[in-house]
């Protein structure tokens, strides 16, 4: 969760935001609470969608299709208004991660915990079919992990069974590696197509990685159409009917009924279904869903001025006693010690103003610090075999000058030596760069972490105002801007370069050739995607 942006709404319908749950194609999620004080997930859609009619129209169709499934495996529609001026829809709040989420960051689920998705799953798509529909978007971000079951979510994209496609021609709707080959190839989709994405899905929390690998779209499209899906590292309890779930003939697959006979009586039953590490995971979700949602329902206080005045402390003493006041007896058993003189000012009127002690701000990096060793992936520039080869190269070629230094004329030397020491100083500084580490940069919950030789920077989601990845080609890499709207430094260990006031910090492009750097990006933008969804601008370039 993250805290509500200046501008983020504070209201949506009759519910109250409380914070910001993340962000996708569609438009913004937000964590609500209703007058009674129920907590939801609100998504509400962009502005610039909301001005579209079609789009308009297939969101109403979404929210019509939302609140006609049932079933125990589905995160109910609780609200939607399909007419207001930015369209929204409120559906159940499941406090847990989302499997890719749970599989990224503690790796490939146990047979038995698969087993018991894969029967939470089946039945969620046994309640949406016997709604006439078809989700069309099974995927590992649409399945939520929950303390008591999976949930499946976002029915964006589903279409009534016996309805009008409201998709231009040409346009694939769903995830390249989880549809299926008719979604691909533009043949008819039915509820086939479902239980094809559920094999991928299933597939995927068993081993770590989709059934086609993770390549680029064109060879995703490619091979969910033509080749065959790599199940060598599925259980072999689970291999025959992953394998038939994923035939490219839908009449080839099992319906979900089947596969709830096939799996058997392992449907999720308590807490224990899962693995301890996403257990308390889902612990932790709880824990701050119950602190947020009991967060007062004042508003929030206006903004203090930038540089507000010092607070003053004045210090009063008592001035002496007025002359008409009877002196108090000394044989009185009530009279009160006189105060001592010199506690008196030598002029009562004056009064010294003593300023208040300047108060400590705690800056954002005191607030938060970076784990290092929180989950989340971590990269690593590249180069050594490059730089290798031209250490040899220019060794090569300093046993050439020698050569040739023994058969030139004496008045030439001179230009030997100076192509001497130029290849001298390369060959020195490829070795440098081959015995060098690798800059390394690690992104979690936290924020991200750059480190080299030992030494390490951090960057607290705190401080950040805005991240994405910029570039491309060997000039990809990570940029990031400050909330204080400083650019980060540059150290010596630690290049930063200017970026339309931000800093390249990480070099995604010497990461590899053509294909790793590809990949690493790509993993870079999910990973900015799934920990910094409020921060994360998918449309720098």
């Amino acid at each position: 969760m993250q805290p509500l942006l200046a501008s983020d709404p504070t209201t949506v319908g009759d519910y109250r935001l409380l914070a910001r749950l993340g962000r996708g194609a569609m438009g913004g999620v937000y964590l609500g609470r209703s007058r009674g004080g129920r907590v939801v997930a609100v998504k509400v859609i962009r502005a610039d969608l909301a001005e579209d009619p079609e789009f308009r129209e297939r969101f109403r169709r979404e929210a019509d299709a939302a609140h006609a499934v049932g079933g125990f495996w589905t995160a109910a529609v609780v609200n939607a208004d399909p007419d207001a001026e930015q369209p929204w829809l409120a559906t159940e709040y499941v406090p847990g991660p989302t499997l890719h989420q749970a599989v990224a960051d503690h790796g490939a689920l146990p047979e038995a915990t698969v087993r018991s998705l894969g029967a939470g799953l089946a039945e969620a798509l046994v309640a949406i079919h016997n709604a006439e529909l078809v989700h069309r978007d099974l995927k590992p971000a649409n399945v939520l992990l929950g303390p008591d079951g999976p949930r499946v979510i976002d029915f964006g994209i589903s279409r009534a069974m016996t309805g009008h496609s409201l998709t231009a021609t040409g346009i694939f709707l769903g995830t390249p590696g989880f549809f299926s080959p008719e979604q691909t190839l533009g043949g008819d989709v039915g509820p086939a197509s479902d239980v094809f994405s559920l094999g991928a899905v299933l597939v995927f929390a068993a081993t770590g990685c989709g059934p086609f690998g993770e390549e680029s779209t064109a060879s995703l499209l490619y091979k969910v159409a033509h080749a065959e899906p790599d199940l060598e590292k599925v259980p072999d309890g689970l291999r025959p009917l992953l394998a038939e779930c994923l035939a490219k003939d839908p009449a080839d697959r099992p319906t979900p009924t089947q596969m709830l006979d096939r799996i058997g009586e392992t449907s999720p039953q308590g807490s224990g279904w899962l693995p301890q590490p996403i257990t308390a995971v889902i612990a932790q979700h709880a824990t701050e869903l119950q602190r947020t949602a009991q967060a007062p329902d004042a508003p929030p206080a206006p903004p203090a001025p930038p540089n507000p005045p010092k607070q003053q402390t004045r210090t009063y003493t008592q001035s002496a006693p007025a002359p008409s006041a009877p002196a108090p007896s000394a044989a009185s058993p009530s009279a009160a010690p006189a105060a001592p003189v010199a506690a008196a000012p030598a002029s009562p009127m004056r009064q010294p103003i003593t300023p208040a002690a300047p108060q400590k701000r705690a800056t954002q990096a005191q607030v938060v610090q970076v784990r290092r060793d929180g989950p989340g992936p971590e990269f690593r520039t590249a180069g050594r075999v490059s730089a290798g080869f031209w250490a040899a190269f220019f060794a090569a070629l300093l046993v050439g000058v020698a050569y040739l230094a023994e058969r030139v004329s004496v008045d030439r030397e001179p230009l030997f030596l100076l192509g001497a020491g130029l290849l001298v100083f390369g060959a020195i500084w490829s070795v440098g760069r081959m015995l060098a580490p690798s800059l390394r940069l690690k992104v979690n919950g936290d924020g991200v972490v750059v480190h080299r030789f030992g030494l390490t920077r951090e960057y607290a989601w705190g401080q950040v105002s805005r991240v994405g990845v910029v570039g491309r080609g060997k000039s990809t890499a990570l940029a990031l801007w400050l909330a204080d709207g400083s650019a980060p430094s540059s150290t010596l260990w630690h290049r930063v370069r200017p970026y339309h006031g931000g800093g390249r910090i990480y070099p995604i492009g010497a990461t590899g050739g053509f294909i790793a750097r590809r990949q690493e990006a790509r993993r870079l933008r999910t990973a900015l995607e799934q920990y910094a969804p409020s921060r994360y601008d998918s449309r720098i370039l």
